[in-house]
């Protein structure tokens, strides 16, 4: 290699020697610096990465639907070369991700055995789908190729397949929004096998998170069967709470279950809350009658005159008792008070430490009225109707002294208790569980108790009477309440299948009668049933398509767990049903299996007959015996 040698220009060399001779005579001019003179730049060495651009892209066949194992999904793999500086020798042409077959490069461009910048090569890919690629709903093929060395870019092709087994769900909301307390909001559903399989038969469920309490509930026919494409549907309601006026919105999830399927994607609904339509003053409306209005009362929700109202509805046998669903007649709204929006009766459950006037201050309503809808009955636990748009009505709340009229005689105050006691669990499941007993005494007489200290004698959770509550009068129909907790002894848990509370409450000089509370052993349990598809067979190699329902008949839940199915015709080990996941009592889980009729089965036996027990959750089934017979 000869080695480059700068070469000062002429008018750098001649000043250099003027300055060497000083032909002034003065002191000798200093050498120039090695800056001054150029310098010789040397060529940069090319990587193989700069002299080779590859350019890859990729095509898949989307008009066939994907639905069968082993059916194939034909991908196009397409390698453009944009540059290619590299010494002149046949490709090496590597593939990661996938292997498509492509030509010689002799076969492509201008027909020589090199790939020359500008010319195209199109590989071909057949891919032969599986059950996973079916369960996953796609496939997708990451590629990217490599010649002399360089990587091209990566490229991800991803191709829709229908699963065997899938479930979707749609959901809608009548109405969309809500606008007031007690709104009844309707969900339709609908369920659609968007699998190739037929699902079924067995119960298909809805889990919203709405909607009871968030535990699964049937769609449908609980032996309902889904041919693909097909679909299921089915409705269910919810009431619009106090906590959500206090929202902007409300969100509802919802997913769908059985068939033998996962469970769908999940589907969320949001409710926006709106105002309320107006009504127009003067107006007569049809209103219709919600679970607990009276008519009076619907009068005044409206600012009518109740008087009119119940004049304009001559059909109410009783207007106080009015059943629900009823269309009723409202004249004049607006004449007698504001108008306000329905529902005019509210729901509440009585909570530990309520009273009859916080409940009416809660929600703006009348005490008097309040206790004489619920006949001055308050208990920790129960629902409740309260009277909206009723405060300052200011009627008399039962109980008061009575108003005494000339030539009327005052009936003779009298003295009474009454007991109520309630029990949370209902049921006891194991060994050191704890129930707790509430206790409320009322004042059944017709004149004041006290101020005294109320008692509660109850042998199950203590030796001796209890103090229940603190000291204080209770007016008629006034409570006071008070808890204790019993543990269930191991001893107990062995050898009974129910705990017993007897007790009464004393206080004042009254004594309440006994009330005996029975607490059940809770009982875990699972069944099965199976049916069979088709239930008679007429060839060798025809399939039976088994179907499995578990359902949880005990009185507690069983899981989480894993729940199994063990049939020894179609499976030598136990095999799972459905996902793990827990059953609440009534809840099922499903699934299915098949069984090809053999040769000398069909040959020689005039039946086949299932033998299948369920398992999970610590408990099994009993065996199941299903007989499919020879035609």
């Amino acid at each position: 290699m000869k080695r480059a040698i700068a070469i000062p220009s002429l008018f750098a060399v001649l000043s250099l020697v003027l300055a060497s001779c000083n032909l002034g005579g003065g002191d000798a001019t200093d050498v120039p610096a090695e800056s001054e003179f150029a310098v010789a730049q040397s060529t940069p060495t090319l990587t193989l990465a700069d002299k080779v651009v590859i350019e890859l892209s990729a095509q898949a066949d989307t008009t066939v639907q994907y639905n069968t194992v082993g059916q194939t999904i034909k991908f196009k793999y397409t390698i453009r070369m944009i540059r290619n500086d590299s010494v002149d020798i046949p490709p090496n042409i590597v593939f990661s991700g996938a292997t498509p077959v492509c030509p010689a490069i002799n076969n492509i461009g201008n027909l020589d055995d090199r790939f020359d910048a500008g010319e195209t090569m199109d590989c071909a890919l057949d891919y032969a789908l599986t059950q996973t690629d079916l369960d996953k709903a796609s496939v997708s093929q990451i590629v990217t190729v490599n010649i002399y060395t360089v990587n091209s870019n990566t490229v991800t092709t991803t191709v829709a397949t229908v699963p065997s087994k899938l479930l979707t769900l749609t959901k809608t909301a009548d109405p969309a929004s809500y606008y007031q307390v007690g709104q009844t909001i309707k969900f339709n559903y609908t369920i659609k096998n968007s699998g190739s399989n037929q699902l079924g038969p067995g119960p298909f469920t809805i889990t919203d998170s709405l909607v009871n309490n968030n535990a699964p509930f049937n769609c449908g026919d609980a032996n309902a069967t889904l041919a693909p494409g097909a679909t299921l549907a089915c409705s269910a309601t919810y009431t619009v709470t106090s906590a959500d006026m206090n929202a902007a919105s409300v969100a509802s999830v919802a997913t769908a279950a059985g068939g033998g399927a996962n469970p769908s994607a999940q589907v969320s609904v949001t409710l926006n809350k709106t105002t309320p339509p107006p009504l127009a003053s003067g107006s007569t409306i049809q209103h219709k009658v919600e679970k607990g209005e009276w008519l009076w009362q619907i009068a005044r929700c409206y600012g009518a005159d109740p008087t009119k109202t119940i004049a304009a509805n001559p059909q109410l046998a009783n207007p106080a008792k009015i059943k629900e669903g009823t269309v009723v007649t409202v004249p004049n709204i607006g004449s007698n008070g504001k108008i306000n929006q329905p529902p005019c009766v509210s729901k509440h459950l009585v909570q530990s430490g309520d009273t009859w006037a916080s409940i009416a201050s809660k929600y703006g309503a009348d005490q008097g009225l309040l206790q004489i809808a619920n006949d001055n009955i308050l208990t920790v636990g129960k629902e409740i109707k309260v009277p909206l748009y009723t405060a300052g009505l200011n009627i008399p709340t039962p109980g008061a002294s009575p108003i005494v009229t000339p030539g009327a005689t005052t009936p003779a105050p009298t003295t009474g208790l009454t007991l109520t006691v309630t029990a949370s669990p209902n049921v006891y499941s194991q060994a050191g569980q704890a129930i707790t007993f509430t206790y409320t005494i009322k004042n059944s007489g017709t004149t004041n108790n006290g101020p005294t200290q109320f008692t509660v004698t109850d042998g199950l959770v203590s030796a001796g009477a209890f103090n229940c509550g603190s000291p204080t009068t209770l007016s008629p129909g006034a409570t006071t309440f008070c808890t204790a907790t019993y543990t269930v002894p191991q001893d107990v848990f062995d050898n009974a299948s129910t705990i017993t509370s007897n007790a009464s409450a004393s206080g004042g000089g009254a004594t309440s009668a006994a009330v005996i509370t029975t607490i059940a052993k809770a009982v875990s349990q699972i069944t099965l049933t199976v049916s069979a598809n088709p239930a008679t067979y007429n060839q060798a190699n025809q399939t039976i398509a088994f179907a499995y329902t578990i359902k949880n008949t005990g009185t507690v839940p069983i899981g989480p767990a894993q729940f199994t199915i063990t049939d020894g015709l179609v499976n030598s080990a136990a095999f799972n049903c459905g996902d793990t996941t827990t059953l609440a009592p009534g809840a099922t889980t499903s699934c299915a299996a098949n069984y090809t009729i053999p040769q000398n089965v069909f040959d020689n036996a005039a039946v086949v007959t299932s033998n299948a027990t369920a398992s999970g959750g610590g408990v099994t089934s009993a065996a199941v015996v299903t007989t499919v017979a020879k035609q």
